[in-house]
């Protein structure tokens, strides 16, 4: 019975079919210089593309991405004045500080034939949960007691929260896109 158990176990595994899609943002603030912002997108543990701080563009890196992923909601200088925001750094010098941000979508294909998807937009502010976006509400969740102004604020962003929705949803059918060029290909 045990060694079925674990035949099971690593057989449903095998059946099983995971793949993601995100963006990942990071804005590091120091008292000696400029924040200091990065991004990527990537896809299946692939760097597909990256933004260029010098450039200020977003720029594809991988070759089997066909469509380009639409760019993420919200500009390098809107994030920046979310961490200068954060950590009162609006008019002074500041010290040590980082936001992050990931947002996108994962899709689970199940063994039986069933799918569980999951959408996320997740901030983090000096290595805390910070604050986060729900899909089905189109609300902000706090998750620290800092974030309770910002939610208050984002909430009344209702066209912001509407095209967060729209981004979302479209990460689900890039991912579909990618999965069958995948399959032609191989």
């Amino acid at each position: 019975m045990f060694w079925n158990n674990i035949l099971y176990f690593c057989l449903s595994d095998a059946l099983q079919e995971k793949h993601f899609l995100h963006y990942k943002f990071t804005a590091l603030t120091r008292s000696d210089s400029f924040p200091e912002f990065s991004a990527v997108c990537v896809y299946d543990d692939r760097r597909i593309k990256h933004f260029s701080d010098e450039e200020r563009v977003w720029t594809l890196t991988d070759e089997d991405w066909t469509e380009d992923p639409e760019d993420p909601p919200d500009s390098r200088d809107w994030f920046l004045h979310q961490i200068r925001t954060l950590s009162n750094c609006t008019h002074s010098p500041c010290s040590d500080h980082v936001l992050q941000r990931i947002i996108g979508c994962e899709l689970e294909k199940l063994p039986d034939g069933s799918e569980n998807l999951t959408v996320f937009d997740e901030y983090g502010f000096d290595e805390e949960d910070f604050i986060s976006f729900n899909y089905d509400t189109v609300q902000w969740i706090d998750k620290s007691p800092k974030a309770k102004d910002i939610k208050e604020k984002w909430d009344r962003q209702t066209g912001r929260n509407q095209f967060l929705k729209h981004h979302l949803k479209t990460c689900v059918n890039l991912i579909s896109t990618f999965n069958n060029i995948n399959k032609t290909k191989f």
